[in-house]
Formats: C-alpha cells, sequence, structure tokens
C-alpha cells in the first residue's frame, strides 16, 4: 500500500480564511472609500452650484446664488460675499447668507473694509484662521454681530481684475476650514468672478440696447417734428404767393411780408437743424476773433426791429459797466443772441419791451435778455433746451431748435446758457470768456 501523506501541522480557521478568489481588505480600505466619496459629493455640489449661479443674468440674484451656494458647497454657517466698487478700493455691495433680515439690520452699516475683510481685499490671496479673534489683523465684531470663530477668506477674480471677497464663518461639526475647503472656495470664487462678469455685461447691454431704442424714438420724433414745422412753414408761404400770383383780394404788402417772413422762418429752421446736426457730429468749429460787444449786440438787435414794432415791443440795451472786449466766433454769438431776443420778443405782451442787459468783468461777459412773458415753469426750464420743445406747446410758434442750438453753442465757445425768473421777469443768461477756452 502506497503510503499515506503527513497531516500539515498548521490548523486552518475556516470561518476567518478568505474564500479562493475573494478580494482581501485591506487596512483603512473602507475610511479611504468614505473620503472619495465625500470629496466626489462636495466636487458634485460645486459643480451644481456652478450651473446655479450662471443660470442667473441679473447682478443681485447672481450675488445671493453665489453666497448661498458657497455656504452649502464649503459646509458653513455664515457666508458674505463683498463687491467693489468702480475704483476697486471699497465695498460697493454686502450680501449674506445664514444671517437673517433682523440680524442684519441690527448689525447696520456695510463694513469698512478692515480687519480680516480688510487684510483679504489688500493681500488678494485667501486667508484661513481656526479663530478670529486671536488672528492679527482681527479688529473684532461690531455690536449685535453673531458670535464668530473659525474664518475663511478668498477674493473673486478674473484673469487681471477682483470683483470682490467671498467670506466663509463658522464651519459646520465646529472644526477649522481646512485645505480642502480653501480649494472649494478658491474654485467656487473663480467661477463666481465670471457670473458677475457675465452679468455686468448683460447688464450693460440692456442699458445699451435702451439708449440704442430711446435714441431711435428721438430721431424719429426729430424727423417727424422736423416735417410738421417745415410743412407749416411752407403752406404759409404757397397760400401768401398764391395770393399775389392769382391777384386775389386783399393787401399785396400784406401777402408779400407774410411769403418773406415764412421763407425766413423755413431759412432759420434749416439752418437751426443742418448746424445741431454737425454739432452732434463733432464738425463745427469756431472761428475765433476779437469781438466788440456793443457792436455784436448792436447787430443782433437790428434784425428783429421788424418783428418787434407791430407788436409795440421795444428792445432796450443796458451796460452795466462797459464790456471788454471778447476773443469768440463773432457769428455764433449773433445767432446766439438772435435767437435769445427773438424768443422774448415772441412772447412779450404788447407795449412791453425786451431788456438786454450786459455786464463784463475781468474773467467774463455776462449777457441777458429779460422780457415780461408767460414765463418758464421750473419743471420745464431744462426741457426746453431739448430740441422742439416750447415755452408754451400751445402756442404754435418757434421751432423749438433755436435754444438747444444756442445751448450748445454756448458750450463750444466755452461759455454756459440757462434760464430763471427774476421779480417776473423771465431772464435767459449767457455767460462767455474773455479768452477761448484752452483745450480748442
Amino acid at each position: 500500500m502506497a503510503a499515506r501523506a503527513p497531516e500539515t501541522a498548521v490548523a486552518v480557521d475556516r470561518k476567518k480564511a478568505p474564500a479562493r478568489g475573494a478580494p482581501r481588505k485591506r487596512p483603512g480600505s473602507a475610511g479611504r472609500e468614505n473620503d472619495a466619496a465625500r470629496v466626489r459629493r462636495r466636487f458634485e455640489q460645486l459643480l451644481d452650484a456652478g450651473l446655479t449661479i450662471h443660470q442667473e443674468h441679473a447682478l443681485p440674484a447672481v450675488l445671493q446664488r453665489i453666497v448661498d451656494a458657497a455656504r452649502e458647497v464649503v459646509g458653513a454657517r455664515y457666508a458674505a460675499l463683498g463687491v467693489f466698487d468702480e475704483r476697486g478700493d471699497a465695498l460697493q455691495e454686502f450680501v449674506t447668507s445664514g444671517v437673517t433680515p433682523e440680524d442684519a439690520r441690527r448689525i447696520g452699516a456695510l463694513p469698512s473694509g478692515r480687519g480680516l475683510l480688510g487684510l483679504v481685499i489688500r493681500e488678494r490671496r485667501p486667508v484661513r484662521t481656526a479663530n478670529i479673534r486671536r488672528h492679527a489683523a482681527s479688529v473684532g465684531l461690531p455690536p449685535h454681530h453673531p458670535p464668530m470663530t473659525t474664518f475663511l477668506g478668498v477674493p473673486i477674480a478674473l484673469r487681471d481684475r477682483v470683483f470682490g471677497n467671498l467670506y466663509l464663518t463658522e464651519k459646520e461639526g465646529g472644526g477649522p476650514f481646512t485645505v480642502d475647503d480653501e480649494t472649494i472656495a478658491v474654485l467656487l470664487a473663480s467661477q463666481a468672478a465670471a457670473a458677475i462678469d457675465n452679468a455686468r455685461l448683460h447688464q450693460e447691454g440692456r442699458e445699451l440696447l435702451g439708449q440704442v431704442q430711446a435714441m431711435h424714438r428721438q430721431r424719429d420724433l426729430f424727423f417727424a417734428m422736423m416735417n410738421h414745422e417745415l410743412r407749416n412753414a411752407l403752406t404759409g408761404v404757397f397760400g401768401w404767393a398764391e395770393r399775389l400770383v392769382r391777384k386775389r383780394p386783399g393787401d399785396p404788402a400784406q401777402a408779400a411780408r407774410e411769403v418773406f417772413e415764412g421763407a425766413e422762418r423755413t431759412i432759420t429752421l434749416l439752418n437751426n437743424f443742418l448746424d445741431l446736426t454737425r454739432l452732434d457730429a463733432g464738425k463745427l468749429r469756431p472761428v475765433w476773433r476779437d469781438v466788440q460787444v456793443r457792436t455784436a449786440v448792436a447787430r443782433a438787435v437790428a434784425g428783429l426791429i421788424p418783428a418787434a414794432e407791430p407788436k409795440q415791443v421795444s428792445i432796450e440795451e443796458q451796460y452795466v459797466q462797459e464790456p471788454h472786449e471778447l476773443r469768440t466766433d463773432p457769428m455764433r454769438l449773433e445767432q446766439i443772441l438772435v435767437n435769445l431776443v427773438s424768443n422774448a420778443v415772441r412772447h412779450s405782451p404788447p407795449g412791453r419791451a425786451v431788456v438786454i442787459r450786459v455786464q463784463g468783468n475781468a474773467n467774463d461777459t455776462a449777457f441777458e435778455v429779460h422780457d415780461q412773458g408767460p414765463g418758464v415753469p421750473e419743471d420745464l426750464r431744462e426741457k426746453i433746451f431739448e430740441p422742439f420743445e416750447r415755452f408754451d406747446p400751445l402756442s404754435g410758434t418757434g421751432s423749438g431748435l433755436g435754444l438747444p442750438l444756442s445751448r450748445r453753442l454756448a458750450e463750444i465757445l466755452g461759455g454756459r446758457l440757462s434760464v430763471e425768473t427774476l421779480g417776473g421777469a423771465t431772464v435767459f443768461r449767457l455767460v462767455l470768456p474773455l479768452e477761448p477756452p484752452a483745450d480748442v
């Protein structure tokens, strides 16, 4: 018989021995699996937060979503987001998460950028501490502020531009913020920077679109009013000219005068329109000359006497002190004065006087045109310097282009044009410097 093999000396515990082919678990593998699952979950939260943030376009909603997402992903009790002003050296907005509206009201004004918040602003790098009160940069919390110990702050930056900072306090579970927390916060801050940039660009785009639409509406109104004014002027010219040509009953002298005045209004309207167009295009440049003030005023008044006499309106000149010689554009100065005085004549009651009061000093010369008309209501004193606005919209007189053009001309001459009411009189005040502006 064949000899039997001897029994092995080592006993095998079959309850503890793994089955053949089964994987062996190494010490600590369960903990590593839990860590991997936790990291995976946090990055999934980070991805979800980024998608949520980029769904918003309105800046306030974007900021609130960012700060809410940061508090949830990092695992903090409180979070805040400070956004800089245009200069980038002070907080313009401060959005919080985890703080009740009542607590926010009790805390009061926005942070001034001192302490740890100011450190993040100045350093533009992450700041993390286990105890706010023990940090060298800490200045303490304001009254009525919720108690806070742990702190994590990161800048919100895109390329070379810093939009603000993200702050998190009171780590959930009571421990300090970790390196992983800081990494998550930095990644979230980079997404936040892109979202803030997009929101601002979106807002700017909407504002630009609104401006373009307003310009289109203004352009349509402008040309509609131009057509209306030209049609009215030419209709009168045509009617009176037809009466002259067909020798219909009536005063030929009156008909001739109406034709002349209608044609003059049409030419003035077209000239004003062309000048405004050239001003808008930047193509109107002053021609600087030495101008005698008295001569300039006299030239403007001479052409308006025929319009004033039928209304028995007198035009008076007053010189408070002998005005200095100006170096300005004589044609544009006369154009402004004619517009102001003709408006005054048009709105003066019969038998009253229009007064041109001139006062010079060492720096400039002021031309004031006074009339006793109905006056300009305070809420219209700026609107009448817009095209086609009138003193009295129901009067049907005037094109509504003279005053806007006059103010623009005053500005390119280095001066200013305003209107006010003094003692019941309407006063238009033109102030021009004695010398051309330095930037011309």
